[in-house]
């Protein structure tokens, strides 16, 4: 299959004068009617989440227009497509010709990164040349994948662009000033639809993310829960120890974990839920074999739709940072409670006042994505890696819980 694509790859590439002339056709010759707006974004599930208020501000200014989202996760499809604000769902396979962070590096021209961008990915440049798309957003949320967006709108024709990520920003029909980079993540995405759109009063927007779920979901962790021997009133705490490895790892320890369950068991009488992905099964079982206290291990076995139910269940999350931490967030959780080391919670932590950050007091410390949006990511060189992690005790974590469960108990006796 691979050497019958780029056996087709070759002829089509013949064909880039006329992809090329038809995108220029569409972006100054024809009127824009602005009914279908196409965004990408190649951020991971949190990132996603980040967005959503961003899409709530678009569709409600733009309520008759089809909105289409260019992702590269396939987790992310699923956040994007349960959307009501998102009317198709594009998942884009940038490995199939190599990743695009090395795909877009050291382009010195645009017609260079329009002919590299036509000739890897010929298909997909050709099903979305012929789509009449008025209104390009690019979300992000790393530098290539800004400077893809940059290409590809033009390459496309698309008139009314918009974005603050990449290289060749002169492509894009508004370029937003890079301070807004500086900004927590949910306030860059809302800050690009708000120039589109022009001046939303800032109360009037709603910064709270989504995730939604059906009855039949809500039903189903509802047996689940029955079977289990639990019943209403819940007192859950979900524990998530697993978490990103990319750059630096932002594992906090399966040892911490099952500490700090066992203190919510033994001194709250909460049922402990340990979730994790199949890749994360063996780090739940150590978590649960190293607590005293009972627990029920879901990862693996447990959907990500059915932790979004049983986080809007839930009184408390102990989670590193990551995807769950923002699902947790969107499903209300009542007390999130998250550990930060190389990343930094001021630029990507939930808004919710129903979060406590614990933020590793290292020098350091938050090393990835420090401040500005678009610098590189650094990786760790300290000789104990991740040190800043191991620098967060579980006597702080435990302090920290106790003062928000016993704010809690005391507001609801």
């Amino acid at each position: 299959m691979l050497v019958l694509k780029s056996l087709i790859r070759y002829p089509l590439f013949l064909l880039f004068p006329v992809i090329y002339l038809i995108g220029k056709v569409k972006k100054y010759v024809l009127k824009p009617d602005y009914k279908k707006i196409l965004i990408v974004h190649f951020g991971g599930i949190g990132d996603i989440l980040m967005c959503t208020p961003a899409i709530r501000l678009l569709k409600r200014n733009y309520p008759s227009s089809e909105v289409r989202f260019i992702v590269s996760d396939r987790l992310a499809v699923d956040v994007l497509e349960r959307n009501q604000n998102v009317d198709e769902v594009i998942f884009f396979q940038q490995y199939e010709a190599g990743e695009i962070k090395n795909i877009i590096l050291d382009i010195k021209r645009s017609i260079n990164g329009k002919l590299k961008l036509y000739f890897c990915y010929p298909v997909f440049i050709l099903k979305n040349v012929l789509n009449r798309i008025d209104i390009g957003i690019s979300l992000g949320n790393f530098h290539e994948a800004g400077t893809f967006s940059n290409l590809l709108f033009d390459l496309l024709g698309i008139r009314k662009t918009i974005g603050c990520f990449g290289d060749y920003p002169e492509l894009l029909s508004k370029y937003i000033d890079k301070n807004l980079l500086k900004k927590h993540w949910t306030d860059i995405y809302v800050g690009i639809i708000d120039v589109l759109v022009g001046g939303v009063k800032e109360k009037e927007i709603d910064l709270s993310m989504s995730y939604e779920i059906t009855n039949d979901e809500k039903e189903l962790i509802e047996k689940d829960l029955q079977q289990k021997g639990l019943y209403e009133p819940y007192s859950i705490s979900l524990i998530h120890p697993g978490g990103s490895m990319q750059i630096n790892s932002r594992l906090w320890g399966y040892e911490n974990f099952s500490e700090i369950a066992d203190h919510l068991y033994q001194k709250y009488n909460m049922s402990i839920f340990i979730t994790g992905s199949k890749e994360e099964l063996q780090l739940a079982n150590l978590v649960s074999e190293k607590m005293v206290s009972p627990s029920f291990i879901v990862a693996g076995e447990y959907t990500f739709p059915m932790v979004a139910s049983l986080l809007h269940k839930a009184k408390v999350c102990i989670t590193n940072d990551t995807s769950i931490l923002h699902l947790a967030d969107a499903m209300g959780t009542e007390k999130v409670i998250s550990l930060w080391g190389p990343s930094n919670s001021k630029k990507s932590g939930p808004r919710s006042h129903r979060n406590i950050f614990i933020q590793s007091d290292l020098e350091c410390s938050p090393c990835y994505f420090p401040i500005h949006a678009n610098e590189e990511l650094t990786r760790c060189d300290r000789l104990i890696k991740e040190e800043c992690l191991k620098n967060i005790s579980v006597y702080e974590v435990i302090d920290k819980i106790d003062n928000e469960l016993t704010n809690i108990y005391y507001e609801n006796s």
